[in-house]
């Protein structure tokens, strides 16, 4: 990914030493109000009974580099048009761009799908977004400052088509947002976001909510480009899942983890946090100068030069010979490990998962200094190109998460779908 780098959809975080403050949805969010004419209010959601056992599964398109983004198509409304949005699990709205042209792809809504101030799910909005109330009691409006742009506009209620894996077809009633992004325009390759976290806004709880399936997502990212996702917890499929609890907060968090590299200790009692909507991993201030203090000794003892000749990340190497894949260059360095629940359960990092092959064929480092992005420097964001090629998934109803070696590349079948 050239130019801009990665795309960073992470909230800003504010409170040091709270993890609570943290706000949700990759983003803080603010409010702003312009007062509508009195309308009719959008109708709230009815249940749907679409019996036990059921879930929804979902090819993705996109990869680490050089889209920098892995998206689904979803199906808003009766149009049958189908729209690209990022998943993302560090993100509870979710929205879709509209009403603004050149970005326009959702049609203008009518009045009738506007969902005014007093709507439990605009408050749902402001709880998750950390928002001021809004001003105007006609319409939800809404501004989300993400760390390096924001996207604005209006909350509204249409239909979502779902097949579920019993073959039925649903339609259920969901609230998301019709809106822009302010000043990135090179974000506009996609069409919006869906937000997966757990708060009562994301897809996910609305549609846990309406019956239609267990409050449960999991993604699995190909390192090749491409791989799934899937919602509902009858979709797990069978086999070893490392499980941690998961940290009570407003992101996805298996708790407090210590870093190595190799046998060597880099830092302990590190939060994390796991976000399908950010490209790279990003490390704290303290984990993130370890880290580069011993992979440049590692690395000094290696035939390799430091490169310069692509500037979109900071570390970059050349080899012995140009670098075609990541299997050349994989036999220089070490693995990374995560180990959560006092070291009851690991997640692994290869170098195939925190490096990237350049078109300059250099090995480029893809974990960065999160201080320098705005983070608190005491967190340390797992992005797309350490889940790479693992089943992650994020267990609202028992409260835990988990991930298993899988071969994302290869399509998801039923719950018989084997783990590595």
């Amino acid at each position: 990914m050239g130019g801009k780098g990665a795309v960073l959809l992470v909230a800003l975080l504010v409170a040091a030493s709270d993890l609570a403050a943290i706000l949700s949805c990759s983003a803080a969010a603010n409010l702003y109000a312009t007062a509508l004419p009195m309308k009719p209010k959008a109708s709230p959601p009815p249940q749907i009974d679409a019996g036990h056992g059921v879930g929804a599964y979902l090819p993705l398109q996109g990869n680490v580099y050089p889209q920098g983004k892995f998206y689904v198509q979803i199906s808003f409304g009766n149009s049958q048009n189908f729209y690209s949005l990022d998943i993302d699990t560090g993100s509870d709205v979710p929205w879709v761009q509209c009403e603004v042209p050149p970005q326009a792809v959702y049609p203008r809504p009518p009045m009738d799908k506007l969902i005014p101030c007093d709507d439990p799910r605009c408050r749902a909005l402001h709880a998750s977004a950390g928002a001021r109330p809004c001003k105007s009691p006609e319409r939800c409006d809404f501004l989300v400052q993400y760390v390096d742009d924001s996207a604005e506009g209006v909350l509204i209620a249409d239909t979502l088509t779902l097949r579920l894996t019993n073959g039925s077809i649903v339609h259920p009633l969901v609230a998301f947002g019709c809106g822009r992004w302010r000043n990135d325009k090179d974000r506009a390759t996609t069409d919006g976001m869906l937000g997966l976290g757990s708060g009562e806004i994301s897809i996910l709880s609305q549609l846990s909510s309406q019956g239609v399936f267990g409050k449960l997502v999991a993604h699995c990212l190909g390192s090749r480009g491409g791989g799934f996702f899937f919602m509902g917890d009858d979709m797990l499929p069978s086999g070893k899942v490392t499980w941690a609890p998961m940290t009570r907060s407003f992101h996805y968090s298996p708790g407090p983890a210590s870093l190595f590299w190799g046998n060597q200790p880099l830092g302990s009692n590190l939060m994390v946090l796991l976000d399908s909507g950010t490209t790279y991993t990003y490390f704290g201030l303290q984990p993130y100068n370890n880290f580069i203090s011993t992979l440049n000794g590692h690395v000094s003892k290696q035939p390799l030069t430091r490169a310069y000749d692509d500037h979109w990340l900071p570390y970059c190497w050349r080899g012995p010979r140009p670098f075609s894949s990541i299997a050349d260059a994989q036999g220089y360095f070490k693995q990374l490990e995560l180990r959560f629940a006092d070291g009851a359960a690991s997640m692994k990092i290869p170098p195939a998962n925190y490096l990237i092959i350049s078109e300059h064929h250099n090995a480029c480092l893809g974990i960065l200094n999160g201080t320098e992005e705005g983070l608190q420097s005491n967190i340390n964001l797992i992005g797309d190109i350490s889940m790479l090629d693992l089943l992650v998934v994020y267990d609202n109803d028992k409260q835990r998460i988990g991930w298993a070696s899988a071969d994302c590349s290869r399509a998801f079948k039923s719950a018989t779908y084997p783990l590595e």
